[in-house]
């Protein structure tokens, strides 16, 4: 049963908040990537392993982590992933190897792990039903919300006092969400997972969709701003901006799916598969600014953002409205295992592809071949029953 329940505006807000910082690395590492090219003399393949070590560790931890929020509850969990994701970016400003950045990105792994089952787990248990779709799509607001913020601030700050600096300055984050996790999540109380409680198989059809969608989001995390500034002849702080605004466009949608999922009973497998379809046209008009001219940059931003990176709102939603609250955290781990392990595999592959072939094309038709499979798993995701578990 549901337990206390705080004022839930401020609630959401140290849920988001929660979010911005479990993603923050990811995009930081991204957005600072042509300047740790420059500075650590990195190939593409090596600063897309970075992206890769941090899902490596998600993705490994993902099914305990989510068994560790059911057990211990969300607020000790998100003071967890505060801890970890600060400790991870104070290494990586320190690092002077290649190998140290590397250990740093693990760290930061760690916290990604734990954002969405321990603010699944919150949801559950301190929101009212009628409005846990628009929180929902407040708290995963945050990742897009880390997006912009690495997207506008990390690249003036790498300017002026290099990425080390600019890594420093952002363990701001960490901190003000530690003070945040104390002041408004209520503790939760310990084990409540459910016993015999099994995970609906709906929650089996939504981890692969979110292996292929975690794993085309990932590769344009990665490179959309190099791309911008290798293929199409940008500066790096459009580059930059660019992940900004696809950041900024995820922010809106998400609020907005969510809003729409508290207005609906309906399968929200039907949703999905529409997301996917329009992040493979999205990922057309990407492939097509590098002969059509910059232009076609930022559409392409707002596309991706709007529909890419948006599906988050509905599956998450998906795991809070139609799973039992004591086994949120399990089933969340068992999703996010789908979604980091496709995370993890693309950007790598990504830069091996660009540079065996000099050219971004190949890979950025490998990264819309996964938004189609990803629509054609829901598609049957929701053939399959007329409303799937989770």
């Amino acid at each position: 049963m549901p337990q206390h329940r705080p004022p839930q505006l401020p609630l959401a807000g140290g849920l988001a908040m929660a979010m911005v910082v479990a993603a923050f690395p990811q995009y930081a590492f991204g957005v600072l990537g042509p300047f740790l090219v420059a500075d650590l003399g990195l190939s593409r393949a090596e600063l897309g392993a970075l992206t890769t070590a941090m899902f490596v560790a998600a993705a490994g931890l993902s099914p305990v982590a989510g068994r560790i929020v059911d057990r211990i509850g969300g607020r000790r969990s998100m003071l967890m992933l505060f801890a970890a994701t600060a400790a991870g970016l104070a290494l990586a400003a320190v690092a002077r190897t290649y190998l140290m950045l590397l250990a740093a990105t693990l760290v930061t792994g760690v916290g990604f792990a734990l954002g969405n089952p321990a603010t699944n787990h919150v949801l559950a248990f301190h929101v009212d039903p009628h409005r846990k779709g628009a929180l929902t799509g407040v708290k995963q607001s945050g990742v897009q919300a880390g997006a912009f913020l690495a997207g506008v601030a990390l690249p003036g700050l790498a300017d002026g006092v290099g990425w080390r600096g600019a890594l420093l300055a952002s363990l701001v984050l960490p901190v003000v969400g530690l003070v945040l996790a104390f002041v408004l999540v209520p503790p939760t109380a310990a084990a409540s997972a459910v016993r015999g409680a099994v995970v609906p198989r709906g929650v089996w059809w939504l981890a692969v969709y979110a292996a292929m969608m975690g794993a085309g989001v990932s590769a344009i995390g990665a490179y959309l701003p190099l791309y911008a500034v290798e293929a199409v002849g940008t500066s790096a702080a459009v580059g930059g901006a660019l992940a900004a605004l696809m950041g900024g466009a995820g922010v809106v949608a998400r609020l907005g799916w969510g809003r729409w999922g508290d207005r609906t009973s309906r399968s929200l497998a039907t949703p999905l598969m529409w997301l996917a379809v329009g992040a493979v046209l999205a990922t057309v008009v990407l492939i097509g600014a590098d002969a059509g001219g910059v232009w076609l940059l930022p559409v392409a931003a707002v596309g991706l953002g709007s529909t890419a990176v948006a599906w988050n709102a509905i599956g998450m939603l998906a795991i809070v409205r139609d799973v039992a609250p004591g086994i949120s955290g399990a089933a969340s781990g068992r999703v996010l295992l789908g979604f980091y392990g496709g995370l993890l595999s693309s950007p790598v592959a990504f830069g091996f592809a660009v540079d065996r072939t000099g050219s971004y094309t190949v890979a950025w038709i490998g990264v819309l071949m996964l938004f189609a499979v990803g629509a054609i798993v829901a598609w049957r995701w929701r053939s399959s029953a007329a409303r799937p578990a989770a």
